[in-house]
């Protein structure tokens, strides 16, 4: 069995057991190439887990290329309306003639057997599911659904399970996402989970933290809200600025900041968002927002995660809530929602909250403020957990175990199900990046 150096540098995080795992699977999988479709190639979750995923799958003599369609305006704003849809938080029905031109349209997004041929194919999100059943060579291949689904509008549930019938799998972020009546054979729930080593989530010193603040504009000497996400109505940052309104009535200091760098080429709303925000906010100068990428990478990503006073997550609807993840690892408890991901990750009054009111959240706020010892004992959970199960392994399990349903055969399959959790490990006998 060939091992991993990258791969066994989270033996003290994960256990031996966990990576033997691993190392089984990859063996029988050995020499694939697998072609991931998406519609942006940088920006937003599923960019960032596949960045994450190669170069470890690498070791493996897995090959992973990437196809990026990107959306045209009318395409954007027929799947604008369709994620409306599906994460239920809109009603009606689906136009059969924007319906019908958006899939003419992907059936002409110039997919050749000859140039883009793989030995399996995963389509990542409702955008792009009529692929596998546009073009037939696009097998076996695997649905990624990365968005809540929890309570889909009924119309975009069958609009969606439309195209299903040409995959050999169907992959959610949670349990609660995946869709009712689906064998469960066909269905899979992928474990998703953060890169320790990587920069944006490596220790970084106060003293460090502490300058990265300042040349953002932050007074590092009071306390700061902050709330890490792209600029989107589904992240609910008008709720963030009124729980921050309502914080500030008691403790006039505060200072509340907006992270997110515009980098997702599939988000062209973005900017009407954060123009919107900036209204709302009302010039006040104690609200900063952050959202160049130039200026935004994973250096401020990770100070403002780890040395805010309170990490907010607002989030209307979550598919998981990787920046949720992010923050709690870096021993920040979550003031989060109970949005499916959320919910997921979190658990109310031990490793942060699961709030919706603003008036209660603001409450939770202002006692995280006010209670560091609270605060720290909640953190401390938090980033336990993570470290249980969200680590990067978990998802590369997860991943490997994806590939193999819709790869091999039964028989070659390993029989073992990524429902390897790492919460029996003794944690006085592992290490921990916070030391």
């Amino acid at each position: 069995m060939r091992r991993s150096a990258q791969l066994d540098q989270y033996s003290a995080y994960i256990g031996e057991d966990v990576l033997t795992t691993i190392y089984n699977k990859a063996d029988k999988l050995r020499g694939i190439h697998v072609s991931h479709i998406n519609t942006t190639a940088h920006g937003g979750g599923v960019a960032e887990i596949l960045a994450e995923l190669e170069p470890l799958v690498r070791d493996f003599d897995i090959k992973h290329t990437r196809k990026i369609i990107q959306l045209d305006e009318k395409a954007h704003d027929f799947t604008s309306s369709l994620i409306g849809l599906l994460q239920g938080g809109q009603s009606g029905d689906i136009s059969a003639t924007d319906r019908d031109n958006f899939v003419d349209w992907l059936g002409q997004a110039r997919l050749s057997e000859h140039d883009d041929a793989a030995d399996a194919y995963i389509v990542h999100d409702y955008q792009l599911v009529p692929l596998a059943q546009l073009y037939d060579w696009m097998k076996p291949a695997a649905w990624f659904c990365h968005v809540d689904t929890a309570h889909p509008n009924p119309h975009a549930l069958n609009y969606v399970k439309s195209f299903l019938d040409a995959y050999q799998l169907a992959i959610f972020n949670t349990e609660l996402s995946v869709f009712p009546d689906l064998p469960t054979n066909f269905s899979q729930v992928m474990i998703l989970g953060i890169d320790p080593f990587q920069r944006k989530h490596a220790p970084l010193e106060h003293a460090q933290g502490v300058k990265i603040l300042q040349q953002c504009g932050i007074d590092v000497h009071r306390p700061l809200i902050t709330q890490v996400s792209r600029f989107d109505p589904w992240k609910n940052p008008k709720q963030v600025i009124d729980v921050y309104r309502l914080v500030k009535q008691q403790l006039p200091e505060v200072q509340l900041a907006f992270v997110g760098a515009m980098t997702a080429t599939d988000d062209t709303g973005a900017v009407d968002v954060l123009h919107d925000l900036q209204h709302y906010a009302d010039g006040d100068t104690d609200i900063h927002f952050l959202s160049d990428p130039a200026i935004v990478g994973d250096d401020q990503v990770n100070a403002f995660q780890r040395y805010s006073s309170v990490i907010l997550q607002r989030s209307l609807r979550e598919g998981f809530g990787l920046t949720a993840t992010e923050a709690m690892w870096k021993n920040q408890p979550v003031v989060g929602t109970s949005a499916t991901g959320l919910r997921t990750q979190l658990v109310d009054g031990q490793n942060g909250y699961i709030v919706d009111d603003t008036a209660t959240c603001a409450e939770r706020t202002l006692e995280l403020l006010l209670k560091r010892d609270l605060w720290q004992r909640l953190g401390t959970n938090a980033h336990e957990h993570v470290r249980t199960h969200y680590l990067l392994p978990m998802m590369l399990l997860s991943y490997l175990d994806a590939l193999e349903k819709i790869y091999l055969t039964p028989s070659q399959q390993t029989g073992i199900e990524s429902q390897v959790t790492v919460s029996d490990i003794d944690p006085e006998n592992t290490a921990s990046l916070a030391d």
